[in-house]
């Protein structure tokens, strides 16, 4: 392993600094579009078909109008006229789909929403850990607007940051989206913000929660970077790259490179900011992407980006902002969570944090994987399983990973069936004095006994520097933040637990503004799905960015906690 020189490390440790609270260089230059490079494009329309539902307040089933499928048209089959070439395949849809045409009115069969957008991808430059360059991948979406449209005051409204959520297989990510994506992901929750709503009915043209620019970068590791580690939680660098992102999309966007067939949207793009109804810049995410969401809102404040990327606030659904507490409520019992001490809920998660320490914390290049985890826990091959993700035939999302881990736990190891059942649970979970170096294990438990201080770990060592390491990424020290934050989070998350909103709240609010919803009574992944999805009511995210904006009526928004 390379060793850092010495001077190097006491500079990282004197003074209270650490290690991964370096200043990044070049982000005040100016962006030419021309370093980054347009890949491919759709303009997209929903596919609808009406269902009953029943009204939660009313208990009467309900015709609702619901999404099941997209119809996407490429670019470069657009010709002169994006609206002849949407007919057209329309119309294919239909005959190839033999069903009733219900274009104008809710009878039986599939229509169409009468809104389009646009998605792209597209690469851009950025930097590394070393801070080197290096070419990341982006998805972007934007509205389509007609003259019509454009006369009648449609505007895009503001510019969405979109950070996705903790993935373990590349075909989870933004970039492969258009691709044919994950129905349910937040990839594709987020894709309305850029249109005309949810369903068959148009929102109101200045409801500042659609009719967005929306650009959802890759996390180094995935799209083009997929054969590169991802560095997990290392929250300076991935806010970096995500900002790289946004510059470069909005300088593709303002130079026409997205809309070079469409003469309308190409007119309105290359008049940015003058195009925007509110301008505002919101980052968003939730799980993993939460935390992005509430580095990359750090990131522009401590750089100052304002001017350039006017911040509304950030909006953060059950991230870990606070590394070190999580791991410390793992080995702690939570009977209102039904969570055992020392269970992990979802082990790929540890294996996720340990890992991207590992790859790219300086203080962590002098260790390696079995310093921390048993032969056992490294046996069933999650760490592999993480490094295959740029293989389509071995990659697997946390899901397959979690029916991974239950088929060991049933079947063993060679002939001993019983191999993995004190390991793990035959639902998938795992048991942290298990997974665990014995060294490990017990610093752990004299962390969550209080110890040796959450904060500042004395000397250097094995678990001191993986305790720094994890400390260097706490979004909930050294900074206090001017714009409001948006907490949703879960009290019942075991994965990424409720001490997380706990901490974030304390730190932050005697200094800036916080809207919080903590209602949610569901774990991890059922939480950050509720965050973003409802059926007959607006989702908290859209009632965050309505409440940013004082838009729509007092039940659409949240009251600032106080």
């Amino acid at each position: 392993m390379i060793k850092l020189p010495a001077l190097l490390l006491a500079i990282l440790l004197s003074a209270g600094a650490w290690a991964q609270d370096m200043s990044m260089q070049g982000i005040t230059k100016t962006i030419n579009a021309d370093d980054a490079t347009v890949v491919s494009g759709v303009l997209r329309t929903q596919v609808l078909r009406d269902t009953l539902v029943q009204n939660p307040e009313t208990g009467q089933m309900e015709r609702q109008p619901v999404i099941t499928g997209f119809l996407d048209v490429r670019v470069e089959d657009l010709g002169d006229d994006p609206e002849e070439a949407l007919s057209r395949a329309k119309a294919g849809y239909r005959a190839k789909a033999r069903r009733v045409s219900a274009s104008d009115e809710m009878t039986y069969g599939d229509y169409y929403s009468s809104v389009a957008y646009y998605l792209y991808t597209f690469n851009y430059p950025s930097i590394d850990k070393h801070g080197n360059r290096i070419i990341l991948s982006s998805l972007m979406a934007f509205p389509y607007f007609t003259q019509s449209n454009w006369n009648d005051g449609y505007r895009f409204n503001n510019v969405i940051i979109g950070c996705h959520c903790t993935i373990t297989s590349n075909k989870e990510c933004p970039s492969d989206y258009p691709n044919g994506g994950f129905f349910r992901s937040d990839v594709n929750m987020m894709q309305y913000y850029a249109s005309w709503g949810k369903g068959a009915y148009r929102k109101e043209r200045d409801d500042p929660a659609y009719y967005n620019i929306l650009i959802m970068p890759d996390y180094e590791g995935y799209g083009v970077t997929k054969t590169r580690p991802h560095p997990y939680l290392y929250q300076e660098l991935t806010a970096r790259q995500v900002i790289d992102g946004v510059r470069y999309g909005l300088a593709l966007f303002r130079a026409g490179k997205f809309t070079q067939k469409d003469k309308y949207s190409q007119q309105w793009a290359m008049q940015y900011p003058h195009c925007m109804r509110y301008g505002k810049f919101i980052p968003i995410g939730a799980s993993q992407g939460g935390s992005v969401a509430m580095a990359v809102h750090r990131y522009i404040e401590q750089n100052g980006l304002e001017s350039e990327m006017p911040l509304a606030g950030s909006i953060c659904c059950d991230g870990p902002y606070d590394p070190v507490a999580t791991l410390k409520y793992y080995m702690k019992e939570d009977k209102a969570a039904n969570h055992n001490a020392g269970e992990l809920t979802m082990p790929v998660a540890i294996a996720l944090i340990l890992k991207g320490m590992l790859d790219t914390n300086p203080l962590m290049m002098g260790h390696k994987r079995e310093d921390y985890f048993t032969e056992d826990f490294l046996s069933t091959n999650i760490l592999q399983i993480i490094e295959d993700k740029q293989d389509p035939s071995k990659e697997m999302t946390t899901d397959d990973i979690k029916d991974h881990l239950v088929k060991l736990y049933k079947k063993g190891k060679g002939e001993n069936k019983e191999y993995y059942r004190e390991l793990l649970t035959e639902e998938g979970r795992a048991n942290m004095k298990k997974v665990l170096t014995d060294t490990a294990y017990n610093y752990f438990v004299k962390l969550a006994k209080d110890s040796i201080p959450a904060y500042a770990p004395k000397g250097r060592g094995l678990m001191e520097d993986l305790h720094r390491a994890l400390e260097s990424n706490n979004l909930t020290k050294r900074w206090q933040p001017q714009k409001p934050i948006c907490l949703f989070h879960s009290t019942k998350d075991t994965v990424v637990p409720y001490v997380n909103f706990e901490s974030a709240k304390a730190a932050f609010s005697k200094v800036t503004t916080l809207y919080l919803d903590d209602t949610d009574k569901k774990d991890h992944i059922k939480a950050c799905t509720n965050f973003m999805f409802a059926a007959l009511s607006a989702s908290p995210d859209i009632k965050f960015i309505r409440t940013l904006f004082g838009w729509g009526e007092d039940e659409d928004r949240y009251t600032p906690y106080k």
